[in-house]
């Protein structure tokens, strides 16, 4: 599949939704310890299975678009055709103009 790169903003605002979502997935990991630990603290661990596996699916499932990101700032990187924001040669040439 080829696709074309996006720009660098719009691949800077899918990474930093991507880390976004990782971050909220990290934090239920977290919590999801915190109450492994409770539950064999105060339930004797009956409920600690169904929690590992619920931690296990959100590590397996959730960082995908971690992944994919990262890897669209790695083709960005290597692009001598990279797509420019066209904004930026806008601001360039006024500037250049004012003088």
């Amino acid at each position: 599949m080829n696709s074309p790169l996006p720009t660098m903003q719009e691949a800077a605002q899918e990474a930093e939704f991507q880390l976004l979502a990782a971050k909220d997935l990290l934090e239920w990991q977290c919590a999801l310890s915190s109450a492994i630990h409770l539950d064999h603290l105060h339930n004797g661990g009956k409920s600690a299975g169904a929690l590992a596996e619920l931690a296990k699916y959100f590590s397996d499932t959730g960082f995908g678009g971690v992944y994919s990101a990262i890897d669209q700032f790695k083709q960005l990187g290597e692009s001598e055709t990279a797509p420019q924001n066209l904004q930026y040669e806008n601001v360039s040439r006024d500037a250049g103009g004012a003088q």
